[in-house]
């Protein structure tokens, strides 16, 4: 959610490296940041509301260090602004945490009554304080830091400096990602590989309730008995391209530009030329009873699109939970249950919660998910990635079509033995040229009469059935996230039971259809909201259109099969919400309120 970098180098260059990776972070949405570095034995601490921009001119004419620590914040607790910004400093010891500590409050009371005095609202500084109380008594860092472990509950990733021991950083997580990476002028503490990868692209993991001490020479890691433990080093493939905006006016642009080579990626993983390839690189789900997709967000909308698949053509029970619900409503899993999280990152805290949930209970687990080394890819029992790569912009897209990739062949390898070989080999063809339906969609796709219709109006309806519903909720979820407009989905034919009366003259409505078998079902609905007086915008497979339907704006999708109609029919929404967004104005690549990976509860 928030972001960290850390720095210790052998050059007085600690600011501008700093900068640099809070800038590289942008992307996981703040409202504030801050940066702590060394200053002739003593900590100084600048501090800024707003952009990073705000916190550059700030600190432009101070030294540079050789030493710091950086943040950016995304509030939780307190309201974004320079008190409550970290980093956050108590007597010695100053610190910048991503994450939640749960028992803040109680905390809080009893360090007043030891004489601390709190200057933010944060549960970050009521660490800082847990950790400078310990340090009373207890000279010895490690120490400290595993007590202070013991008595912090919730989720955290620290990176922690201490005023008496200049040039060095502490690092520790629990439930929060945090990783290093191993320099040739200096090492570097992080909540993200792509904080440090213009300096270096070596960098290792830091495993749940593992200690790092990093000096500009250096590298220490203690588990949680404080034994010194190995650092395995590893060699990162991303290019920095990724995390440049290469000639596009927005990351979100270039990253639906990506989304051809994205998909192929991922689709080459599992298949090179034939689908019975993929017996050997999916999971069997015919030994499953019941299978659950678990997820948040746009992932939880390819989970349902997954299950749409499976069921309708594998004939599998399957559900679909959001992961923050998941935990709660008690479900009932035994050994003949296959739960599937679903997550970009591989750090969302609810689907964490939910898989370590069911690894607890002997269940079978399996991710689908992005980010290699993540906590998700480690806890699962079985791994599907996706090869997105980086994705900048907080409103996801390559990565959402890379994960309904991976979904659709999942449902596809489920149930070869139920399809035709001239279906197969249909399926075989078009798999190879996705990337060319996609890219043709692209540069094809006018969006002129959809942007003018949905411009100031103050509400959106989304409508579709089967899987043209999953896409319609991930359609109007795009459209709220980064134009601020409200968007709702529904199935089409439960508009009629209530949510029709909000339906007036000139209300935008987003209609999607791709299925022959129930395209008349879906014209009549639209029939029904049009002749209340509702702006009809189609989105439809080209071979399912007629002159007698009544739409104001219609855009044509290729026809392709049923389990690769999800990845294409998508595109045009994404585009739609960038070009309205442009249109309006709004920050597209780090819209309000937003973070792009979401790792408290």
């Amino acid at each position: 959610m928030c972001g960290i970098i850390g720095y210790a180098g052998s050059r007085p260059c600690a600011h501008g490296v700093l900068l640099s990776g809070l800038k590289a972070l942008e992307y996981r949405g703040y409202d504030s940041s801050g940066i702590a570095s060394f200053q002739c034995g003593q900590i100084e601490i600048i501090k800024a509301k707003g952009k990073i921009s705000e916190l550059e001119k700030k600190i432009k004419d101070k030294p540079e260090s050789f030493c710091g620590i950086a943040h950016t914040r995304w509030a939780t607790h307190g309201e974004p602004n320079e008190i409550n910004a970290h980093p956050h400093r108590v007597e010695g010891v100053t610190l910048v945490h991503n994450g939640i500590i749960e028992n803040a409050a109680a905390l809080k009371k009893a360090y007043e009554q030891r004489g601390i005095v709190f200057k933010s609202e944060t549960d970050s500084e009521v660490a800082c304080a847990c950790l400078a109380i310990l340090y009373r008594s207890e000279k010895n860092k490690l120490k400290v830091l595993r007590e202070a472990a013991k008595i912090l509950k919730g989720s955290y990733a620290f990176a922690i400096m201490f005023e008496d021991e200049e040039g060095v950083i502490y690092g520790m997580r629990k439930d929060s990602p945090l990783i290093l990476g191993i320099g040739e002028e200096g090492n570097f503490l992080a909540s993200d590989l792509s904080a440090f990868i213009r300096f270096t692209r070596n960098y290792a993991t830091i495993d749940e309730d593992q200690i790092v001490r990093i000096t500009n020479q250096e590298i220490e890691c203690y588990d949680s008995d404080l034994n010194r433990v190995d650092v395995q080093v590893q060699k990162s493939e991303m290019d920095i391209s990724t995390i440049e905006k290469g000639g596009y006016d927005s990351f979100l642009l270039k990253e639906i530009h990506e989304e051809g080579r994205v998909v192929m990626d991922t689709i080459h993983h599992y298949m090179k030329n034939s689908l019975q390839e993929l017996s050997k690189t999916m999971i069997d789900l015919k030994k499953y009873h019941c299978i659950y997709f678990v997820a948040c967000g746009s992932a939880y909308h390819a989970g349902v699109l997954a299950k749409n698949l499976i069921e309708k053509y594998a004939r599998i029970r399957c559900e679909c939970e959001v992961a923050s619900e998941f935990r709660y409503n008690s479900p009932i899993l035994d050994e003949k249950t296959l739960v599937i999280c679903i997550s970009q990152s591989g750090e969302t805290a609810d689907t964490l919660a939910a898989i370590r949930m069911v690894n607890k209970m002997g269940v079978d687990s399996c991710a689908i998910v992005n980010v290699k080394g993540s906590s998700l890819e480690k806890e699962a029992k079985y791994v599907l990635p996706t090869l997105a790569g980086v994705e900048i912009s907080v409103a996801t897209t390559k990565a959402y079509c890379a994960q309904v990739a991976v979904c659709c062949l999942l449902a596809l390898n489920s149930c070869m033995d139920r399809l035709s070989s001239l279906q197969l080999h249909t399926i075989e063809k078009q798999l190879q040229k996705i990337d060319m339906y996609i890219d043709k969609l692209i540069s094809d796709t006018n969006l002129d009469g959809f942007v003018a219709s949905i411009m100031n109006k103050k509400n959106v309806f989304f409508i579709g059935r089967g899987i043209d519903y999953a896409l319609s909720m991930e359609g109007a979820l795009k459209l709220k996230e980064i134009t601020y407009i409200q968007a709702v989905a529904y199935p089409a034919g439960e508009l009629k039971h209530g949510t029709i009366s909000l339906i007036e003259e000139d209300t935008p409505v987003m209609v999607l259809i791709s299925d022959e078998k129930l395209v008349d079902k879906s014209i009549s609905n639209m029939k029904e909201v049009k002749a209340r007086g509702a702006r009809i915008l189609l989105v439809i497979r080209e071979d399912l259109y007629h002159e007698s339907i009544e739409a104001d704006e219609v855009i044509f999708l290729p026809k392709v099969s049923e389990f690769l109609q999800g990845i294409v029919s998508i595109v045009p929404y994404q585009l739609l919400a960038h070009h309205l967004a442009a249109k309006m104005g709004c920050d597209i690549d780090q819209p309000k309120n937003l973070a792009k990976s979401v790792t408290v509860e």
